[in-house]
Protein backbone atom coordinates (compact mmCIF):
# COMPACT_ATOMS: atom_id res chain seq x y z
CA UNK A 1 0.00 0.00 0.00
CA UNK A 2 1.24 3.51 -0.83
CA UNK A 3 0.93 6.09 1.94
CA UNK A 4 0.27 9.53 0.47
CA UNK A 5 1.38 12.53 2.53
CA UNK A 6 -0.42 15.84 2.21
CA UNK A 7 2.48 17.55 0.48
CA UNK A 8 5.19 16.30 -1.88
CA UNK A 9 8.38 18.21 -2.50
CA UNK A 10 9.95 17.89 -5.98
CA UNK A 11 12.83 15.92 -4.45
CA UNK A 12 10.44 13.51 -2.73
CA UNK A 13 8.56 12.96 -5.98
CA UNK A 14 11.83 12.28 -7.82
CA UNK A 15 12.84 9.68 -5.24
CA UNK A 16 9.41 8.03 -5.30
CA UNK A 17 9.11 7.82 -9.08
CA UNK A 18 12.63 6.36 -9.29
CA UNK A 19 11.68 3.71 -6.72
CA UNK A 20 8.44 2.95 -8.56
CA UNK A 21 10.24 2.41 -11.87
CA UNK A 22 12.94 0.29 -10.20
CA UNK A 23 10.21 -1.93 -8.73
CA UNK A 24 8.74 -2.80 -12.14
CA UNK A 25 9.36 -6.37 -13.32
CA UNK A 26 12.27 -6.62 -15.74
CA UNK A 27 13.53 -3.11 -14.94
CA UNK A 28 16.91 -2.21 -13.45
CA UNK A 29 17.77 1.42 -12.73
CA UNK A 30 21.40 2.04 -13.70
CA UNK A 31 21.80 5.72 -12.79
CA UNK A 32 19.91 8.95 -12.17
CA UNK A 33 20.80 12.57 -12.84
CA UNK A 34 18.94 15.63 -11.62
CA UNK A 35 18.50 18.80 -13.71
CA UNK A 36 19.79 17.06 -16.84
CA UNK A 37 19.69 18.63 -20.30
CA UNK A 38 18.04 16.60 -23.04
CA UNK A 39 17.81 17.94 -26.60
CA UNK A 40 18.48 21.42 -25.27
CA UNK A 41 15.71 21.20 -22.66
CA UNK A 42 16.33 20.99 -18.92
CA UNK A 43 14.66 17.93 -17.39
CA UNK A 44 14.01 17.54 -13.67
CA UNK A 45 15.32 13.96 -13.60
CA UNK A 46 16.92 11.60 -16.12
CA UNK A 47 16.70 7.89 -15.26
CA UNK A 48 18.92 5.49 -17.20
CA UNK A 49 17.63 1.94 -16.95
CA UNK A 50 17.70 -1.51 -18.46
CA UNK A 51 14.22 -2.73 -19.39
CA UNK A 52 14.12 -6.42 -20.23
CA UNK A 53 17.76 -6.25 -21.22
CA UNK A 54 17.57 -3.11 -23.41
CA UNK A 55 18.76 0.39 -22.44
CA UNK A 56 16.18 3.14 -21.92
CA UNK A 57 16.49 6.75 -20.76
CA UNK A 58 13.41 8.14 -19.01
CA UNK A 59 13.12 11.95 -18.93
CA UNK A 60 11.01 12.86 -15.89
CA UNK A 61 9.24 16.21 -15.57
CA UNK A 62 7.92 16.86 -12.06
CA UNK A 63 4.70 18.90 -11.79
CA UNK A 64 3.29 20.41 -8.60
CA UNK A 65 -0.25 19.72 -9.81
CA UNK A 66 -1.71 17.19 -12.18
CA UNK A 67 -4.63 19.16 -13.57
CA UNK A 68 -5.31 18.43 -17.25
CA UNK A 69 -4.36 21.95 -18.37
CA UNK A 70 -0.95 21.75 -16.67
CA UNK A 71 -0.41 18.22 -17.92
CA UNK A 72 -1.33 19.19 -21.48
CA UNK A 73 1.20 22.02 -21.49
CA UNK A 74 3.90 19.72 -20.11
CA UNK A 75 3.05 17.07 -22.69
CA UNK A 76 3.46 19.57 -25.54
CA UNK A 77 6.89 20.51 -24.19
CA UNK A 78 8.02 16.91 -23.72
CA UNK A 79 6.67 15.38 -26.94
CA UNK A 80 9.61 16.52 -29.15
CA UNK A 81 12.20 14.69 -27.02
CA UNK A 82 10.55 11.27 -27.43
CA UNK A 83 12.89 9.02 -29.45
CA UNK A 84 11.87 5.41 -29.98
CA UNK A 85 14.27 4.50 -32.79
CA UNK A 86 18.00 3.88 -32.92
CA UNK A 87 20.30 2.95 -30.08
CA UNK A 88 19.35 5.94 -27.88
CA UNK A 89 15.80 5.17 -26.72
CA UNK A 90 14.35 8.16 -24.83
CA UNK A 91 10.84 8.37 -23.35
CA UNK A 92 9.30 11.29 -21.42
CA UNK A 93 7.35 10.79 -18.19
CA UNK A 94 5.37 13.23 -16.05
CA UNK A 95 5.33 12.82 -12.27
CA UNK A 96 2.81 14.62 -10.04
CA UNK A 97 1.22 14.27 -6.59
CA UNK A 98 -2.10 13.37 -8.22
CA UNK A 99 -3.26 12.84 -11.81
CA UNK A 100 -6.95 12.90 -12.66
CA UNK A 101 -8.46 10.28 -14.95
CA UNK A 102 -8.67 12.94 -17.67
CA UNK A 103 -4.97 13.74 -17.30
CA UNK A 104 -4.00 10.08 -17.50
CA UNK A 105 -6.06 9.47 -20.62
CA UNK A 106 -4.59 12.58 -22.23
CA UNK A 107 -1.02 11.37 -21.63
CA UNK A 108 -1.71 7.81 -22.81
CA UNK A 109 -3.14 9.13 -26.07
CA UNK A 110 0.11 11.00 -26.66
CA UNK A 111 2.31 8.08 -25.67
CA UNK A 112 3.80 9.92 -22.70
CA UNK A 113 4.48 8.10 -19.45
CA UNK A 114 3.18 9.17 -16.06
CA UNK A 115 3.35 8.41 -12.36
CA UNK A 116 1.50 9.85 -9.37
CA UNK A 117 1.72 9.48 -5.62
CA UNK A 118 -1.35 7.24 -5.56
CA UNK A 119 0.71 4.56 -7.31
CA UNK A 120 -0.58 4.95 -10.87
CA UNK A 121 2.06 4.46 -13.57
CA UNK A 122 2.21 4.27 -17.35
CA UNK A 123 5.34 3.55 -19.37
CA UNK A 124 5.04 2.59 -23.03
CA UNK A 125 8.02 1.10 -24.89
CA UNK A 126 8.22 -0.65 -28.27
CA UNK A 127 8.74 -4.00 -26.53
CA UNK A 128 7.03 -3.49 -23.16
CA UNK A 129 4.04 -1.77 -21.62
CA UNK A 130 3.68 -1.03 -17.92
CA UNK A 131 0.28 0.25 -16.82
CA UNK A 132 -0.86 0.51 -13.20
CA UNK A 133 -4.16 2.31 -12.65
CA UNK A 134 -5.14 3.31 -9.12
CA UNK A 135 -7.51 5.95 -7.70
CA UNK A 136 -6.16 9.48 -7.47
CA UNK A 137 -5.10 10.55 -3.96
CA UNK A 138 -7.81 12.02 -1.74
CA UNK A 139 -7.21 15.82 -2.03
CA UNK A 140 -8.65 16.09 -5.54
CA UNK A 141 -12.23 14.92 -4.77
CA UNK A 142 -12.41 17.27 -1.77
CA UNK A 143 -11.52 20.24 -3.97
CA UNK A 144 -13.85 19.03 -6.70
CA UNK A 145 -16.84 19.15 -4.38
CA UNK A 146 -16.29 22.83 -3.60
CA UNK A 147 -17.47 23.97 -7.03
CA UNK A 148 -20.72 22.07 -6.54
CA UNK A 149 -21.70 23.92 -3.38
CA UNK A 150 -22.98 27.38 -2.58
CA UNK A 151 -22.72 30.19 -5.11
CA UNK A 152 -20.09 28.27 -7.10
CA UNK A 153 -22.72 25.62 -7.83
CA UNK A 154 -25.05 28.37 -9.06
CA UNK A 155 -22.41 29.33 -11.61
CA UNK A 156 -21.92 25.73 -12.77
CA UNK A 157 -25.69 25.28 -12.96
CA UNK A 158 -26.02 28.31 -15.25
CA UNK A 159 -23.17 27.09 -17.47
CA UNK A 160 -24.70 23.65 -17.93
CA UNK A 161 -28.07 25.11 -18.89
CA UNK A 162 -26.48 27.08 -21.74
CA UNK A 163 -23.37 25.03 -22.60
CA UNK A 164 -22.79 26.63 -26.02
CA UNK A 165 -23.01 30.23 -24.86
CA UNK A 166 -19.98 32.54 -24.77
CA UNK A 167 -20.01 34.16 -21.35
CA UNK A 168 -18.66 37.48 -20.15
CA UNK A 169 -17.89 37.23 -16.45
CA UNK A 170 -20.36 39.91 -15.39
CA UNK A 171 -23.18 38.43 -17.50
CA UNK A 172 -22.65 35.02 -15.93
CA UNK A 173 -22.45 36.52 -12.44
CA UNK A 174 -25.80 38.23 -13.00
CA UNK A 175 -27.41 35.10 -14.42
CA UNK A 176 -26.14 32.90 -11.59
CA UNK A 177 -26.80 35.46 -8.84
CA UNK A 178 -23.15 35.17 -7.81
CA UNK A 179 -20.21 37.50 -7.35
CA UNK A 180 -17.81 38.01 -10.31
CA UNK A 181 -15.00 36.73 -8.07
CA UNK A 182 -16.88 33.44 -7.69
CA UNK A 183 -17.24 33.19 -11.47
CA UNK A 184 -13.47 33.69 -11.84
CA UNK A 185 -12.76 30.99 -9.25
CA UNK A 186 -15.07 28.52 -10.96
CA UNK A 187 -13.52 29.14 -14.35
CA UNK A 188 -10.01 28.78 -12.97
CA UNK A 189 -10.92 25.30 -11.78
CA UNK A 190 -12.78 24.36 -14.98
CA UNK A 191 -9.88 25.54 -17.14
CA UNK A 192 -7.45 23.44 -15.08
CA UNK A 193 -9.64 20.42 -15.87
CA UNK A 194 -9.89 21.38 -19.58
CA UNK A 195 -13.67 21.58 -19.14
CA UNK A 196 -13.74 25.27 -20.13
CA UNK A 197 -11.51 27.79 -21.84
CA UNK A 198 -10.96 31.51 -22.13
CA UNK A 199 -11.18 33.09 -25.58
CA UNK A 200 -9.81 36.54 -26.32
CA UNK A 201 -8.14 39.09 -24.07
CA UNK A 202 -9.11 42.11 -22.01
CA UNK A 203 -12.71 43.36 -21.77
CA UNK A 204 -13.71 41.33 -24.84
CA UNK A 205 -12.60 38.01 -23.34
CA UNK A 206 -15.27 35.34 -23.05
CA UNK A 207 -15.42 31.94 -21.39
CA UNK A 208 -16.94 28.85 -22.96
CA UNK A 209 -17.58 25.32 -21.75
CA UNK A 210 -15.54 22.76 -23.68
CA UNK A 211 -16.86 19.54 -22.14
CA UNK A 212 -20.29 19.91 -20.48
CA UNK A 213 -20.70 16.14 -20.39
CA UNK A 214 -17.62 15.66 -18.23
CA UNK A 215 -18.70 18.54 -16.00
CA UNK A 216 -22.20 17.18 -15.35
CA UNK A 217 -20.75 13.69 -14.80
CA UNK A 218 -18.40 15.07 -12.14
CA UNK A 219 -21.29 16.84 -10.42
CA UNK A 220 -23.52 13.76 -10.54
CA UNK A 221 -20.72 11.73 -8.98
CA UNK A 222 -20.77 13.82 -5.79
CA UNK A 223 -24.45 14.86 -5.67
CA UNK A 224 -26.59 13.12 -3.04
CA UNK A 225 -30.25 13.31 -2.07
CA UNK A 226 -28.99 13.17 1.53
CA UNK A 227 -28.26 16.89 1.24
CA UNK A 228 -32.04 17.44 1.41
CA UNK A 229 -34.21 17.07 4.50
CA UNK A 230 -37.30 15.03 3.56
CA UNK A 231 -40.75 15.81 4.97
CA UNK A 232 -43.16 12.98 4.13
CA UNK A 233 -46.93 13.34 3.93
CA UNK A 234 -49.88 11.24 2.81
CA UNK A 235 -53.22 12.00 1.31
CA UNK A 236 -55.35 9.34 -0.31
CA UNK A 237 -56.69 10.24 -3.73
CA UNK A 238 -57.53 8.47 -6.93
CA UNK A 239 -56.37 11.50 -8.90
CA UNK A 240 -52.64 12.35 -8.53
CA UNK A 241 -53.30 15.54 -10.45
CA UNK A 242 -55.66 16.67 -7.70
CA UNK A 243 -52.98 16.06 -5.07
CA UNK A 244 -50.53 18.11 -7.13
CA UNK A 245 -52.98 21.00 -7.55
CA UNK A 246 -53.78 21.00 -3.85
CA UNK A 247 -50.13 20.96 -2.72
CA UNK A 248 -48.82 23.49 -5.20
CA UNK A 249 -51.83 25.71 -4.57
CA UNK A 250 -51.00 25.75 -0.87
CA UNK A 251 -47.34 26.52 -1.60
CA UNK A 252 -48.32 29.39 -3.89
CA UNK A 253 -50.77 30.71 -1.31
CA UNK A 254 -48.04 30.75 1.34
CA UNK A 255 -45.50 32.32 -1.05
CA UNK A 256 -43.11 29.37 -0.80
CA UNK A 257 -40.78 28.63 -3.71
CA UNK A 258 -40.90 25.03 -4.92
CA UNK A 259 -39.92 22.89 -7.86
CA UNK A 260 -41.06 19.43 -8.84
CA UNK A 261 -38.16 16.98 -9.10
CA UNK A 262 -37.40 13.27 -9.50
CA UNK A 263 -40.04 11.35 -11.46
CA UNK A 264 -42.81 13.88 -10.85
CA UNK A 265 -40.70 16.64 -12.42
CA UNK A 266 -39.21 14.54 -15.21
CA UNK A 267 -42.68 13.37 -16.20
CA UNK A 268 -43.51 16.88 -17.35
CA UNK A 269 -40.40 17.38 -19.52
CA UNK A 270 -39.28 13.90 -20.65
CA UNK A 271 -41.93 11.28 -19.77
CA UNK A 272 -40.39 7.92 -18.89
CA UNK A 273 -43.21 5.98 -17.22
CA UNK A 274 -46.98 6.10 -17.56
CA UNK A 275 -47.72 6.81 -13.90
CA UNK A 276 -46.00 8.70 -11.08
CA UNK A 277 -47.66 7.58 -7.81
CA UNK A 278 -45.62 9.90 -5.58
CA UNK A 279 -44.78 13.58 -5.80
CA UNK A 280 -41.40 15.07 -4.89
CA UNK A 281 -40.97 18.83 -4.49
CA UNK A 282 -37.88 20.86 -3.66
CA UNK A 283 -38.55 23.63 -1.14
CA UNK A 284 -36.26 26.01 0.76
CA UNK A 285 -35.21 24.96 4.26
CA UNK A 286 -37.03 28.02 5.62
CA UNK A 287 -40.39 26.61 4.50
CA UNK A 288 -42.74 25.16 7.09
CA UNK A 289 -44.23 22.04 5.49
CA UNK A 290 -46.77 21.57 8.27
CA UNK A 291 -48.44 24.84 7.25
CA UNK A 292 -48.61 23.53 3.67
CA UNK A 293 -50.01 20.24 4.96
CA UNK A 294 -52.77 22.03 6.85
CA UNK A 295 -53.91 23.90 3.75
CA UNK A 296 -53.59 20.87 1.45
CA UNK A 297 -55.14 18.36 3.88
CA UNK A 298 -51.97 16.27 4.16
CA UNK A 299 -51.02 13.97 7.03
CA UNK A 300 -47.39 13.63 8.13
CA UNK A 301 -46.14 10.02 7.95
CA UNK A 302 -42.89 8.09 8.37
CA UNK A 303 -43.62 5.78 5.42
CA UNK A 304 -46.22 5.22 2.75
CA UNK A 305 -46.02 8.86 1.67
CA UNK A 306 -47.70 10.17 -1.45
CA UNK A 307 -45.86 13.50 -1.39
CA UNK A 308 -42.40 14.47 -0.13
CA UNK A 309 -41.06 17.96 0.39
CA UNK A 310 -37.26 17.98 -0.02
CA UNK A 311 -35.95 20.94 1.98
CA UNK A 312 -32.67 22.44 0.78
CA UNK A 313 -30.34 25.00 2.38
CA UNK A 314 -28.80 25.73 -1.03
CA UNK A 315 -30.01 28.26 -3.57
CA UNK A 316 -28.99 26.45 -6.75
CA UNK A 317 -31.59 23.63 -6.75
CA UNK A 318 -34.41 26.17 -7.08
CA UNK A 319 -32.57 28.89 -9.00
CA UNK A 320 -33.51 27.94 -12.56
CA UNK A 321 -36.95 26.41 -12.06
CA UNK A 322 -39.55 27.00 -14.80
CA UNK A 323 -43.35 27.02 -15.02
CA UNK A 324 -44.82 24.02 -16.87
CA UNK A 325 -48.44 22.88 -16.90
CA UNK A 326 -49.33 25.23 -14.08
CA UNK A 327 -46.55 24.00 -11.75
CA UNK A 328 -42.95 24.96 -11.08
CA UNK A 329 -40.46 22.32 -12.26
CA UNK A 330 -36.74 22.04 -11.56
CA UNK A 331 -34.30 22.72 -14.39
CA UNK A 332 -33.23 19.87 -16.66
CA UNK A 333 -29.81 19.89 -14.99
CA UNK A 334 -31.33 19.69 -11.51
CA UNK A 335 -33.68 16.91 -12.57
CA UNK A 336 -30.76 14.94 -13.98
CA UNK A 337 -28.68 15.31 -10.83
CA UNK A 338 -31.54 14.29 -8.55
CA UNK A 339 -32.59 11.36 -10.72
CA UNK A 340 -29.02 10.07 -10.98
CA UNK A 341 -28.77 10.10 -7.17
CA UNK A 342 -32.15 8.36 -6.75
CA UNK A 343 -31.91 4.60 -6.08
CA UNK A 344 -35.41 3.77 -7.36
CA UNK A 345 -34.91 3.47 -11.14
CA UNK A 346 -33.40 6.93 -11.07
CA UNK A 347 -30.44 6.26 -13.33
CA UNK A 348 -32.66 4.86 -16.10
CA UNK A 349 -34.80 7.97 -16.02
CA UNK A 350 -31.72 10.20 -15.77
CA UNK A 351 -30.23 8.68 -18.93
CA UNK A 352 -33.53 9.16 -20.75
CA UNK A 353 -33.82 12.79 -19.65
CA UNK A 354 -30.20 13.49 -20.57
CA UNK A 355 -30.67 12.11 -24.06
CA UNK A 356 -33.95 13.93 -24.57
CA UNK A 357 -33.16 17.29 -22.98
CA UNK A 358 -29.48 17.94 -22.23
CA UNK A 359 -27.88 16.66 -25.41
CA UNK A 360 -24.40 16.21 -23.93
Amino acid sequence: MVTVPNKHSPRTLQDEVTAAIAALPGVQVVSTKEAARVDGKEIDLLIDAQVKGSPVSIAVEVKASGYPRDVQMAAWQLAPIRHLGGPALLVPLIAAPALSATSRELLRRQGIGYWDAGGSLYLELPWALYWIDRPAPAPRPRRLRTIFRGSAAQVVHALLLEPKRQWHVQDLATRAEAAPSTVHQVFTFLEEQLWAEKQGKGPKAVRVVRDPGALVDAWAEVHSLATYTPHRFHRWTQQPAELLRSATGALDQLGIEYALTLASGAQLVAPFSTQVPRLSLLVPASAEPDHVAELADLRRVDEGETITFLATHERWPLLFRRRLGGSWVASDVQLYLDLWAWPQRGKEQARHLRAERLGY
